[in-house]
């Protein structure tokens, strides 16, 4: 039989796209350059084409080795599947899943619904990240988590992953010790008083941003700079400002007045979002599943 590139040459390849460096690939690895570069040679041997162009302005792909990197992914996806089923059947290690929730979405509520899962799941090992939106897509690019909850991202290539809807959130304007005086939630009434954000580099910052400011350049917003819903709710409890949250959060809180309709409604579509080809396909199903059959509970 023909020999075959081994699972280390074929990770080490993977790596190699990721990092664009031998150095950093090695160093990933834990092995030397040259040990690493040796690896690569060989891969190249073996399939019996040049699969990195290499200068002295660096190296790169080429045009063969960006047809033979999709192929070599699914190799390794399709032997983790196949390792991750049989030792499930078998009960070896319990399902584990790695969740990174968007840190302006709000996970109390996926909190809640975790606990409601492990009664009908006591087999499952589950653990939730705050994240933000960059981080969130990063490492679900690694593999470090198998699922985000996030407010699908407009203007990020998702190509690699799938999605579920999970719920539409509606947004509303928090301020109960302001209600009185603004009457309706208009953006100009809103603006009025000072505004409760989010940081700059979160996605709901932009959402929010590009709500209030309808077309207008350099728009100043008076308010505090807060790092997630739960603290802002908490901040307008406290003093003179207003936030704008989902409904849904406050309805989780047990929080039924101080907020208004907002005169131009604001909805977002909360989805699941996971990498495809993923070797945990069917635990995350059973997870995702669930959460879909009982919405009432997110």
């Amino acid at each position: 039989m023909k020999e075959l590139p081994t699972i280390q040459e074929l990770q080490s390849f993977i790596t190699y796209n990721k990092t664009g460096s031998f150095t950093l690939a090695a160093q990933t690895m834990n092995i030397t350059q040259s040990a690493f570069s040796a690896q690569m040679k060989k891969l190249e041997r073996l399939v019996g084409v040049k699969l990195i162009s290499r200068s002295t302005r660096g190296s790169r792909l080429t045009p063969e080795g960006e047809l033979f990197l999709p192929e070599a992914e699914l190799v390794l996806d399709t032997l983790e599947r196949a390792i991750q089923s049989i030792r499930l059947a078998s009960k070896v290690e319990r399902p584990v899943l790695n969740i990174g929730v968007l840190r302006s979405l709000g996970d109390i509520r996926l909190n809640g619904y975790v606990s409601h899962f492990f009664e009908n799941h006591p087999e499952f090992s589950v653990s939730i990240y705050d994240m933000e939106e960059e981080e969130i897509l990063l490492d679900l690019r690694e593999n470090r988590i198998d699922i985000a909850l996030l407010y699908l991202p407009n203007n990020k290539d998702m190509s690699l992953y799938e999605s579920k809807a999970v719920r539409e959130d509606e947004f509303v304007y928090y301020a109960p010790k302001l209600i009185d005086k603004v009457k309706v939630a208009s953006v100009k009434n809103i603006l009025q008083f000072p505004l409760s954000m989010y940081p700059p580099k979160y996605f709901m910052y932009r959402t929010l941003k590009s709500y209030i400011s309808n077309g207008q350049q350099n728009l100043h917003v008076r308010g505090s700079r807060l790092s997630n819903p739960y603290t802002m709710i908490d901040y307008c409890d406290k003093n003179n400002s207003g936030c704008i949250v989902a409904r849904q959060i406050l309805e989780s809180l047990n929080i039924k007045n101080g907020f208004l309709s907002l005169e131009k409604p604001l909805k977002l579509q909360a989805c699941f979002a996971y990498k495809k080809n993923n070797s945990k396909t069917e635990t995350m199903n059973t997870f995702m599943d669930y959460v879909q059959q009982n919405p009432d509970e997110l």
